[in-house]
């Protein structure tokens, strides 16, 4: 890839838009969707893109035991707001009922895959 496009490409991925990131990194729209019909360039887009979203996931992985543990601590102060600790309380019901159900679909998902695996192998 040309510098020009590895600076289209960082744009990309922190620009609103495609005509922002173009703007950002100093060339057309046209020269831009140039660029996104490019296998070369969709393949570093994609790559360059997932590590970006696995980066956010971690950090949103990490940041999990905190939040809860900070909901936690207002649901159990009784010097706190009712409503405070009622929006707390919801809060943790509902993304716990979140990670349990995904949690047992990723089980569930490693459990026939391994029993496919088991067919085929």
């Amino acid at each position: 890839m040309t510098a020009r496009q590895q600076k289209a490409l960082a744009a990309l991925l922190i620009s609103p838009s495609k005509a922002a990131a173009a703007k950002a990194a100093g060339i057309s729209t046209r020269t831009l969707r140039d660029y996104l019909a490019d296998p070369e360039f969709q393949t570093a887009y994609r790559d360059a893109f997932g590590n970006m979203v696995e980066d956010a996931t971690r950090q949103a992985q990490q940041a999990i035991s905190p939040a809860l543990s900070t909901l936690r601590e207002i649901v159990e102060d009784k010097e706190e707001d009712a409503q405070a600790r009622i929006s707390a309380a919801r809060a943790i019901l509902s993304h716990g009922i979140k990670l349990t159900e995904t949690t047992d679909i990723l089980s569930r998902l490693t459990e026939l895959e391994a029993a496919m695996g088991g067919e085929h192998g």
